[in-house]
Order: structure tokens, then C-alpha cells, then sequence
């Protein structure tokens, strides 16, 4: 009979004692079990397990490639092979284009850089060429 909130055993409860033992059965599995996997020759069985399993699977594995490749031609699909190779030579023309892209940054940023040296270094001409001849004419007033 299961206990009730007051600790007791519940009359009316006819599974209470089934539960009761279930639980404690499942707990003591767990225990064992958690000891039993916890444990290194445990782990070096379940290692050779899954190496002869992955041994075994290699060649199984290899002739499902093959049809798989064999299907894919057939029906005019793109095996995983020619998609990786597509996405590998598309990375690499994005990163051709990033290299290009800084490139022309930094052709741009020279340009203008030239550009303003020039304004400023025509600017600079002009204001001297309006002076000399502002001067010459000056000259050529006194002159007169």
C-alpha cells in the first residue's frame, strides 16, 4: 500500500504497493548499472564493440556511395562530392572578390587623396596667378 501525505499507507489506494516496489527496483537497477558503466573494462568492451561494428560497416558503406554516385549521374543530380567542390570554388572566387573589393578601397582612398592635393595645390596656383598679374598690372598702371 502506497503512503499517503501524512506518511502513512493509503487503504485506498490498491497499486500504491506495486509502485512502491517498482520504484525501488528501478532504483536499484539504476545504481548498478551506473556502477557497471562507470567502469574502465566496461569502456574497452563497448570501444571493440564499435570498432569491429564501424570495421564491418566500411564496405557496406562504400558500396552504398557508389550506387548512390551511379544514381545521382542517372538522374541528373549533383553528387555530395561535386556540391563540396562547387561550394569550395565559390568561397574561394568570395574571397577573391573581398581582396578585390579592398583593393579598389584603397585605390579610391588615393585618388582622393591626389584629388584634394590637387584642388588644393590648383587653388594655391590660382591665388598666386591672380596676384602676379594683379602685380603686373599694378606695375604696368605705375608705369603708365
Amino acid at each position: 500500500m502506497s503512503q499517503n501525505a501524512t506518511g502513512g499507507l493509503d487503504p485506498n489506494d490498491p497499486f500504491g504497493t506495486w509502485r512502491t516496489i517498482r520504484d525501488a527496483n528501478l532504483d536499484a537497477w539504476a545504481k548498478g548499472m551506473t556502477s557497471l558503466v562507470n567502469t574502465e573494462v566496461f569502456a574497452k568492451a563497448i570501444g571493440l564493440q564499435l570498432d569491429s561494428l564501424l570495421a564491418a560497416s566500411a564496405p557496406v558503406q562504400q558500396v552504398v556511395h557508389q550506387y548512390m554516385e551511379t544514381y545521382l549521374a542517372q538522374v541528373s543530380m549533383p553528387s555530395r562530392g561535386e556540391v563540396v567542390s562547387l561550394a569550395t570554388r565559390l568561397t574561394n572566387i568570395e574571397l577573391r572578390l573581398d581582396d578585390l573589393q579592398a583593393q579598389l578601397d584603397e585605390v579610391l582612398i588615393a585618388i582622393h587623396s591626389l584629388a584634394t592635393v590637387s584642388v588644393a595645390t590648383t587653388a594655391e596656383a590660382a591665388t598666386d596667378e591672380a596676384k602676379a598679374s594683379a602685380s603686373r598690372r599694378a606695375r604696368k598702371a605705375t608705369n603708365e
